[in-house]
């Protein structure tokens, strides 16, 4: 590579953030010198998973510029999905609501369960749901819940 080319360098996978997502950050190997390092920063993709990516935000460490890189694709170890699909029966007489509720599987260690419950995908009731309208922590391990119209409730 020759030196005037600009380039990510030390790349690192980095947590899960969201459902199949894991943050990955890496350096700018721009000059501190150079005063368009942070546009440049946002205009420079890097390759991960042999696909381009470009920088959901960049920041400046003293003069080296970081970028943040949020990878979508291909993090098997960020995929949670649901089991134990329970009907809980109306959510209260009158509400013309049905409560179902799911345990949330393959939560990474130390993830934001909120995140992650509500943007795991669902699928139950012939309905395709993008996440949990809401999730609650037990000590049996989080479950996701979801309140489906029924006019029999």
């Amino acid at each position: 590579m020759p030196l005037n080319e600009i380039a990510w360098t030390n790349i690192e996978s980095h947590s899960c953030t969201t459902y199949a997502t894991k943050e990955y950050v890496a350096q700018l190997n721009a000059s501190r010198w150079n005063r368009h390092r942070m546009e440049i920063c946002m205009a420079t993709p890097v390759f991960v998973h042999g696909r381009p990516h470009w920088p959901s935000r960049c920041e400046d460490r003293s003069g080296t510029v970081i970028g943040h890189f949020a990878v979508n694709h291909d993090e098997p170890d960020c995929v949670t999905y649901w089991s134990g699909y329970k009907d809980m029966g109306c959510s209260a007489r009158g509400s013309k609501k049905r409560h179902i509720e799911q345990r949330l599987e393959n939560l990474p260690f130390g993830a934001d369960y909120k995140e992650f419950c509500a943007t795991t995908p669902a699928r139950f009731l012939d309905r395709k749901f993008s996440g949990a309208d809401s999730c609650v922590d037990h000590i049996w391990g989080v479950y996701g819940q979801w309140f489906i119209d029924d006019r029999d409730c």
